[in-house]
């Protein structure tokens, strides 16, 4: 009996002064297992596997002397509870289980302990923190010993023992990791802890709050006076009554922002958050809080502040008025150009319908255009529309909508612009208008002219005819008049016929035949139909240069330029040599060059002469309306072309054209 109770004695010391529990463990076992006379001493850990099955692990023994160990052997290793059928809900009940091996209804229980040579057991469960943490066995191998009450209760005892001290290691632990992950946490986030005893008033700083200042911690002093001459003078007053409010519970959260100074001089911008634990009598008696620096988030947040300011100084600078609405067709956006445009404040217009604010005729084309962007990502609509401001005055404005955002996040809104355009408008209308008298006036004039031209050009004929048959004399110089006459009527044509195309470009009333077309095979078209038969028996030579390609164009239009250019080399170079035309194919134009060796341009009138009814000096004796290279200029324009000149005054000109391939 002493020696049970020196045994239990010496355990429960163990338990209480050694270091490793799992030393700990090894030597109460020992101390029990000598101290009981048994001949094995042992503990079972419970852990459950990853199908959560609770299973049996043998870590701990004592044998006697003469007792075979059984520390190792997989057979007491890794079982389920199930292969001892009662064993788990005697000991789950924190109730001992004891008794001879021959008596067990188990028969692998028995087959199990027989073939370890155990006559008697003990088993004693072991619980941490109200856990089922294992249990501890005692065997006997040689004599069938049966267990006494007592002895069963003072095992039981050390038992229970082993389990608090279990749960301290585990509180311990716990308590460690809580320390270690909070030490981290600081760490991780750059936290200035700092606590403050208001009743002494005594508070200290965390190294990581003195390194955000530039301290190293010997060089701080730890006290609120340091704090608060530290304070921006432009924040101290707010910092303190901030402070103050809450410690007086006029404020629920303490949480403020303020600058504090480096040791560098210049200021860090600080949140300071805390804390405080009040006595019985609701007094703060003391305060614990963290500062973070906020420099760089004050310095986007300043910098944002820049770019927003001058963001919306830009919107509202511009134009026109911008705005932005919800899929309701709602405005939750206006710059202040909407003021000047509509006469409507802001205020009033916000979440308003903006069909409200155009005639009635218009809303129906704005609805529709509206559904249609909301369909359409990056897709914008433009609409002349008719604005009612708030004087009821009615003014022409291009109204422009376009979808941005995404349907998956419901971020969508539709944005835009109203610019406007009133001015424009009557000044387009005021055009048309011009140039339908304009067209009318020399559609009807060229009628008047033709008309007479034709009477006359008849007439000059039948006078001819009854001359050559009356008077042969008289014919002869009634020739020369008719000559003179019928010249004069085919430059009136002319005139008549570039006028007609002039006012037909303007008014916009060309009907456009654009078609892939042979080139080459164009240019010998109009060359052998117009100018195959000069009264002075020259040509025109050609040369082809470059792959043949066809060109995008409406030919009418090219014959027409064609047959002015080609015309001018012969009229303004009249007993010279033959005029030329080179045909260059290059990358994405096809160039023609037009050469004479005629009279040339004065050079301060090459660019005149692009200029209606302009002639130029040297050539007021040639026949010409001083349209054709006007007509030439914008009928090569409506095919993205371009025409230029080179003369030398006496010497020729050169002109030059080009048409892309493809318009």
């Amino acid at each position: 009996m002493n020696n049970l109770l020196t045994g239990i004695s010496n355990a429960n010391s163990i338990l209480l002064e050694s270091g490793d529990y799992n030393r700990a463990l090894h030597d109460v076992v020992e101390a029990l297992g000598s101290a009981t006379g048994v001949d094995r001493c042992y503990i079972f850990k419970n852990e459950k596997d990853s199908e959560g099955v609770l299973r049996l692990y043998y870590i701990n023994e004592w044998c006697n002397e003469g007792i075979e160990v059984q520390l190792g052997n997989p057979d007491l290793s890794g079982h389920s509870y199930e292969v001892f059928p009662g064993l788990y809900e005697q000991l789950i009940q924190n109730q001992p289980m004891y008794g001879m091996v021959k008596d067990s209804p188990n028969p692998f229980f028995r087959e199990i302990m027989e073939s370890q040579g155990i006559i008697s057991y003990l088993f004693v469960p072991i619980f941490s923190q109200n856990e089922f943490w294992g249990w501890m066995g005692y065997d006997n191998c040689s004599t069938e010993l049966a267990w006494t009450q007592y002895e069963v209760d003072v095992l039981f005892a050390v038992a229970r023992n082993i389990g608090l001290r279990l749960s301290r290691d585990r509180i311990e632990q716990d308590h460690l990791q809580i320390i270690e992950r909070f030490n981290m946490s600081v760490q991780a986030s750059q936290q200035g802890l700092w606590e403050w005893y208001i009743d002494i008033n005594k508070v200290y700083f965390s190294e990581i709050f003195m390194k955000m200042l530039g301290y190293k911690h010997y060089e701080f002093a730890h006290d609120f006076e340091n704090w608060k001459e530290r304070l921006h003078p432009d924040d101290r007053e707010y910092a303190l009554e901030q402070l103050n409010l809450y410690l007086t519970r006029k404020k629920e959260k303490y949480i403020v922002q303020f600058r504090l100074q480096h040791k560098t001089g210049n200021y860090v911008w600080i949140q300071s958050s805390g804390i405080v634990k009040r006595n019985k009598d609701g007094l703060p008696v003391y305060m614990v809080g963290s500062h973070i620096d906020i420099s760089e988030i004050k310095l986007q947040q300043e910098q944002l502040q820049k770019q927003r300011n001058e963001f919306n100084n830009l919107i509202n600078g511009l134009g026109e008025a911008v705005f932005r609405l919800n899929l309701d067709n709602n405005i939750t956006f206006l710059n202040e150009y909407w003021t000047s445009l509509s006469d409507y404040s802001i205020k009033d217009s916000m979440q308003s319908k903006i069909i409200n604010y155009f005639v009635a005729e218009d809303r129906d084309a704005i609805l529709d255009a509206l559904e249609h962007v909301k369909k359409e990502v990056r897709e914008s609509i433009a609409l002349d529309v008719r604005l009612i401001r708030k004087d009821l005055k009615v003014i022409w404005v291009q109204l422009i909508l376009r979808k941005y955002g995404s349907d998956e996040d419901n971020s969508v809104f539709i944005a835009g612009s109203i610019i406007n355009i009133h001015e424009k408008k009557l000044s387009e209308e005021k055009e048309k208008e011009l140039s339908d008298m304009k067209e009318h006036f020399v559609s009807l004039t060229s009628h008047q002219f033709r008309t007479p031209l034709t009477v006359i050009f008849s007439n000059i004929e039948l006078i001819e005819l009854y001359a050559t048959k009356s008077d042969p004399q008289l014919a002869s110089r009634i020739n020369t008049s008719a000559e003179l006459i019928r010249n004069e009527i085919d430059r009136m044509t002319d005139l008549m016929n570039n006028i007609l195309l002039m006012g037909r470009y303007d008014a916009k009333q060309f009907n456009y035949n654009f078609r892939k077309t042979d080139f080459t095979g164009l240019i010998h078209r109009v060359i052998h139909t117009y100018f195959s038969n000069q009264p002075d028996g020259r040509r025109i030579h050609i040369n082809i240069n470059g792959k043949e390609q066809e060109v995008m164009m409406d030919e009418m239009l090219i014959t027409h330029v064609l047959t002015n250019i080609i015309s001018n080399a012969f009229k303004y170079s009249e007993g010279s040599t033959d005029p030329q035309i080179d045909v260059n194919y290059l990358d994405n134009v096809v160039e023609v060059l037009v050469s004479d060796n005629g009279i040339g341009i004065p050079k301060n009138e090459i660019e005149k002469v692009f200029n209606s009814f302009y002639r130029a000096t040297n050539t007021l004796t040639y026949q010409g309306s001083g349209l054709g290279l006007v007509v030439a200029k914008q009928f090569l324009e409506l095919h993205n072309g371009s025409i230029q000149l080179h003369s030398d005054l006496g010497k020729g000109t050169q002109v030059f054209l080009k048409i892309p391939y493809s318009k």
